[in-house]
């Protein structure tokens, strides 16, 4: 047996306003988002200071490894490093032509104006080398 049209009525008139609710609740939930604490996610913007503003410089250490039939970067001497960054942490990565990660290391606690960033592992295929990453952080 087919619903009488008042019935039909009903329904859709019903439908209506848990659909407008809906959407609020939607619409609540993504405005609340704004702000990083522990127990939320969200987005938010902050400043960050520096300790190094003028950038640093570096150089290559590149040796010749006869397995592999090439020269690998086994490390890199970053200088012009401000004293304001003495004791933090330093961070290294070299990069490839398309961004990828070649070879990674860091050095504990900065003294001085320079830091010798040894490559792990066997280091990295110099000639695929064409970007440094620095990131000086604590």
């Amino acid at each position: 047996m087919e619903p009488t049209r008042p019935r039909r009525r009903l329904r859709s008139m019903l439908a209506l306003p848990a659909a407008v609710a809906a959407m609020g609740l939607a619409t609540a939930s993504a405005a609340s988002l704004g702000g990083i604490t522990s127990s939320s996610y969200g987005a938010d913007v902050g400043v960050v200071s520096s300790c190094d503003t003028d950038g640093v410089t570096v150089a290559f250490t590149n040796s010749y490894d006869a397995s592999l039939g090439r020269y690998q970067t086994t490390a890199v001497t970053v200088s012009g490093i401000a004293a304001a960054c003495a004791s933090k942490t330093l961070a290294l990565t070299l990069k490839d032509g398309s961004g990828a990660s070649l070879g990674t290391g860091s050095v504990a606690s900065i003294s001085g104006t320079s830091a010798v960033v040894a490559i792990g592992g066997a280091g990295a295929n110099a000639n695929a080398v064409v970007g440094t990453a620095v990131v000086i952080s604590g």
